[in-house]
C-alpha cells in the first residue's frame, strides 16, 4: 500500500494519507491528540471540579420528563376526562377554566419555573409536530400526495372573521382542525396529544409566589431599603452584578453572553448600534420632512437652540426609529394610555416612542432626541434631547443621565414590541406560513417551484401553531401593555401592511434611504451597518442559485421560459391564492422569469437568512431585561419637566427588577428561542447535502442541478469570508456581527 504525506508550504499541517484524491477531514477537525488519547483519564482535580455535590447549587435548565409527569398529575394540571363536549375550532386556545381539573402552581422557585416552562414548550412543539405528522402535513417520511388531496389538508383559517362571525385573532394560517367528516376523530387525536391544554397550561405553571435564593436576595434588598442602606432596594448595579454571576448558561451563538456584560451597555453607542446590528436592523429609515419639523419645533419649545438650529442643516444625515403608529395599529384614539394587566401578572405600560439619530460620515450612529410616547403630535408628547451632541463627546456623566437613560429605555421597549410581534412573528413566521399553505394548495409536489421551496419549510407549521396557542397569548401578552384584542389588531395590521415586493432586500434598503449597491455600501458611512452589507450579498447569492435551478429544469431560451411561466396554470393559481386567501395583496402576479426568481428568492430569504437575523440574537440583546424591557412597570411622565427630575429610583420603578414573574418570562423566552442552529440544519449544510445527492448523477438536468448546487455552496463559503471581513471592519469595540454566517444560518424557521 502506498502512502503520501501532504504538507502545507509552512510545514504546519502534515498528514499521512492513502491517496491525495481521497477526501480529508478539515484541518481544524483533524485529531491532533493521537489514537491513544482515549486511553487517558483527565487529571483527577479537573474531573472532580466538574462535580456539583450539593443539589442546591446544581443548575437545572430542564426537568426530567418522568418527574415532570408525576408533578403534573399530582398538582392536577390537566383537562378533565374527555366528555365529548370539548370545543372544536381552528386553534388550540379554546379550552376554558371549566374544562380544567382545578390545579395550578401557587408557589415555586425561579429556576424551577424556568425549567418547567422549557419542558412544557418543548413538549407542545413536539406534540404539534406529531399532530401535523398524523395529518400528513409535516410527515416524518415524505410521500407524494396529489394536489387534490393536498388541498384537503392545507386549508386557510377564516379571515378576517372566524366562522362564528367574530374577528379572527390571527392573520390567515393553517386551519389546524379542518372541516369535514373526520373532524371529530381529528379533534380526538388533538386532545390525546395534550394540545387542548396548550392555550392555558403555561399560566397554570407560573406560580403566584416565588421562593428560593433569588427571592431571598430580593427580600434582602427590600429590607436594606427599609433600613435605609442603601438609598433604595434593588439597584441597577445589583442587577448588572446578578447578570454577570448568575445568568443562564449559553445555548446560542453568543455562548450565553448578553449585552449586560458590557460596561457601557446603557450608553448611546450600544443604544444606537442595535438599529444597525441588533435584533431589529430593518426599520431604521429616513424621517419625513414633517417629522423633522416636529423635532425642530420640540427643540425650540425645550429651549434647545443647538438642536433647533442644527437639525435643518443636517436633514440628509438624519435617521429615525418611528413607533408613533402604535395607537393607530391597535385601533385606539391618539391619546389612549396603553396599559394592561393579565390575571396573576402586574400592570404594564407600552409606549409609542420616536427616536431620532444622525449618521455621521465616519459611520457612527448617534441618538439626538427621543419622544418617549408619541400622542397625536409632539406638542402633546414628551420629547427630550441628548446632552451629548456628537459621538466623540465625553461619556462622563452618561451613566448618571437618568432622564436620557429613561428615554432610551422607552424607545427600546417600543422596539421590543415591534420586533417580536411584527419583524419576527409577523414578517417571518406568519408570512412564511401563508406561503407554505398557499403553495401546497396550488403547486404539485413535482413542480420545480415546490421542489425549490419545500426544503425551507421544515418544522415551521408546527412551531407556528405552538406560537399562536402558547407563546403569544400566555407569554408575550403577560408582559406587554397591550390588551389581548389590541395585540391581535397589531399583528393583523402589520400582516396586512406587509409589502412583499417592497421588502425584497434591495428595494427595502432603498425605501429606507440606504444604497442597495454593494459597492456603494462600501462607503465608510455604512461600516457599522453589517446587516445591510451581509444581507445584500446573501440576497444576490440566493437569487443566482434560484435562477440557476429554474434554468436547470427549463432549458429553452429565456424568451421561451417567459412564455412557459406566463402559461403555467399552477404559478398563476399560486399568485392568486397568496393574494386572496392568504391576504398578501402585494404578492406579484408573475409573468416572467425575473419575477418568479424574485418571488422564490424572497420566500427562501424570509425562511432562512431573514429569520436567522431577527431571531438568533434575541438572547444577547434581550435576556438582560434591564437593557431592553418588554414594557414599562410604571406610568410614563407626562411633561418634560417631570422627566427631567428622574433619578435612578424612577428608572428602577419602570423596570421589572422586583417582578420575578415578568423578568422570568422576558428573559427566558429569548434564551429559549436562541438555541444555536444544529450543524445539519444550516443553509451551508443544505447546499452540501444537495450537492452530495447529485454529485454522481448523469442525466443532463441532474448534472445542471449538481453544477448549480456546487456553485451555490462555493458562493456561501465565499460569504463566510466576506461576512468575517465586514465584521472586522466595524469600529473597534463593536459587537461582531456574524449571525448570518451560512454555517449557522438556519435553512428554515426552526425555532
Amino acid at each position: 500500500m502506498v502512502t503520501t504525506v501532504l504538507s502545507s508550504t509552512s510545514g504546519e499541517d502534515e498528514r499521512r494519507v492513502l491517496d491525495p484524491a481521497l477526501p480529508l477531514l478539515p484541518s481544524h477537525l483533524n485529531n491532533t491528540l493521537g489514537p491513544k488519547s482515549i486511553l487517558t483519564l483527565p487529571a483527577r482535580s479537573q474531573f472532580l471540579s466538574s462535580i456539583v455535590s450539593n443539589p442546591d447549587n446544581a443548575p437545572i435548565q430542564n426537568i426530567d420528563p418522568g418527574v415532570f409527569n408525576v408533578e403534573i398529575l399530582r398538582q392536577r394540571l390537566y383537562l378533565q376526562a374527555p366528555t365529548g363536549s370539548l370545543p372544536i375550532g381552528q386553534g388550540a386556545h379554546l379550552v376554558t377554566e371549566r374544562d380544567w381539573a382545578g390545579g395550578r402552581v401557587e408557589v415555586g422557585t425561579y429556576e424551577g419555573t424556568q425549567a418547567a416552562v422549557t419542558q412544557v414548550y418543548d413538549r407542545l412543539e413536539g406534540a404539534y409536530g406529531s399532530f401535523l405528522d398524523a395529518l400528513g402535513i409535516e410527515s416524518t417520511l415524505p410521500r407524494y400526495v396529489e394536489l387534490e388531496e393536498q388541498q384537503k389538508n392545507y386549508i386557510f383559517s377564516s379571515y378576517p372573521l372566524n366562522d362564528d362571525g367574530q374577528p379572527a385573532e390571527y392573520p390567515p394560517h393553517l386551519r389546524i382542525i379542518p372541516d369535514g367528516p373526520d373532524k371529530m376523530s381529528i379533534w380526538k387525536i388533538f386532545n390525546n396529544l395534550g394540545l387542548a391544554e396548550a392555550g392555558i397550561i403555561i399560566k397554570k405553571i407560573l406560580p403566584d409566589e416565588f421562593l428560593g435564593k433569588t427571592k431571598e436576595w430580593l427580600l434582602k434588598k427590600a429590607r436594606e431599603a427599609v433600613d435605609g442602606t442603601p438609598e433604595q432596594g434593588v439597584t441597577i448595579q445589583d442587577v448588572v452584578d446578578y447578570n454577570e454571576l448568575h445568568r443562564k448558561s449559553g445555548t446560542d451563538i453568543a455562548k450565553g453572553e448578553n449585552i449586560g456584560l458590557q460596561d457601557d451597555w446603557f450608553s448611546d453607542r450600544r443604544f444606537a448600534e442595535q438599529s444597525f446590528s441588533g435584533t431589529n436592523p430593518v426599520t431604521i429609515e429616513k424621517p419625513s420632512d414633517a417629522l423633522v419639523e416636529e423635532f425642530i419645533e420640540a427643540a425650540r419649545e425645550a429651549g434647545d437652540n443647538h438642536w433647533a438650529t442644527l437639525l435643518p442643516k443636517i436633514k440628509e444625515s438624519l435617521l429615525v426609529q418611528d413607533y408613533s403608529y402604535f395607537r393607530k395599529a391597535i385601533g385606539v384614539d391618539p391619546t389612549h394610555i396603553m396599559k394592561h394587566k393579565e390575571d396573576g401578572a402586574d400592570e404594564c405600560w407600552s409606549v409609542a416612542s420616536v427616536a431620532l439619530y444622525q449618521l455621521h460620515d465616519n459611520g457612527k450612529l448617534h441618538p439626538i432626541a427621543i419622544t418617549i410616547d408619541y400622542k397625536q403630535s409632539m406638542k402633546d408628547s414628551v420629547t427630550i434631547f441628548n446632552k451629548r451632541k456628537n459621538p466623540s463627546d465625553s461619556t462622563d456623566g452618561e451613566k448618571e443621565d437618568w432622564p436620557w437613560r429613561y428615554a432610551k429605555t422607552c424607545a427600546l421597549s417600543a422596539d421590543w414590541i415591534r420586533h417580536e410581534l411584527t419583524i419576527h412573528l409577523g414578517d417571518a413566521h406568519l408570512i412564511e406560513e401563508a406561503i407554505i399553505v398557499a403553495t401546497n394548495r396550488t403547486i404539485p409536489m413535482d413542480h420545480v417551484v415546490y421542489r425549490l421551496l419545500s426544503p425551507h419549510w421544515y418544522k415551521t407549521l408546527s412551531l407556528n401553531a405552538a406560537a399562536r396557542s402558547v407563546l403569544v397569548p400566555q407569554v408575550i401578552q403577560d408582559i406587554i401593555g397591550f390588551k389581548p384584542e389590541h395585540t391581535s389588531n397589531f399583528v393583523k395590521n402589520a400582516y396586512e401592511a406587509f409589502d412583499f415586493v417592497g421588502n425584497y432586500v434591495p428595494a427595502q434598503l432603498e425605501r429606507r434611504g440606504f444604497p442597495s449597491d454593494p459597492h456603494k455600501l462600501k462607503d465608510k458611512r455604512y461600516k457599522n451597518y453589517p446587516y445591510a452589507k451581509d444581507m445584500t450579498a446573501m440576497w444576490l447569492v440566493l437569487r443566482e442559485y434560484v435562477r440557476d435551478m429554474l434554468l436547470a429544469e427549463w432549458t429553452e431560451g429565456e424568451e421561451q421560459v417567459n412564455e412557459r411561466i406566463k402559461a403555467d396554470k399552477y404559478i398563476s393559481d399560486w399568485c392568486k391564492e397568496v393574494q386572496t386567501a392568504a391576504w398578501i395583496r402585494s404578492f406579484p402576479t408573475i409573468t416572467n422569469l425575473d419575477e418568479l426568481v424574485d418571488a422564490i428568492t424572497m420566500a427562501i430569504h424570509i425562511a432562512a437568512p431573514y429569520h436567522t437575523a431577527v431571531n438568533y440574537l434575541q438572547n444577547y440583546y434581550q435576556a438582560f431585561v434591564a437593557a431592553k424591557p418588554s414594557s414599562l412597570c410604571a406610568e410614563p411622565p407626562t411633561t418634560l419637566a417631570q422627566l427631567k427630575t428622574y433619578k435612578e429610583p424612577d428608572l428602577v420603578a419602570a423596570l421589572p427588577l422586583n417582578r420575578q414573574r415578568q423578568w422570568l418570562l422576558a428573559s427566558h423566552i429569548p434564551w429559549l428561542l436562541s438555541f444555536k442552529v444544529a450543524s445539519d440544519r444550516s443553509l451551508l449544510h443544505f447546499a452540501l447535502s444537495q450537492y452530495a445527492v447529485y454529485k454522481y448523477k448523469t442525466e443532463k438536468e441532474e448534472k445542471k442541478i449538481k453544477d448549480a448546487t456546487k456553485k451555490f455552496y462555493v458562493a456561501l463559503t465565499g460569504l463566510q469570508k466576506y461576512f468575517y471581513d465586514v465584521a472586522k471592519e466595524m469600529d473597534e469595540g463593536s459587537i461582531p456581527y456574524m449571525v448570518l454566517d451560512p454555517d449557522t444560518t438556519a435553512v428554515s424557521i426552526l425555532i
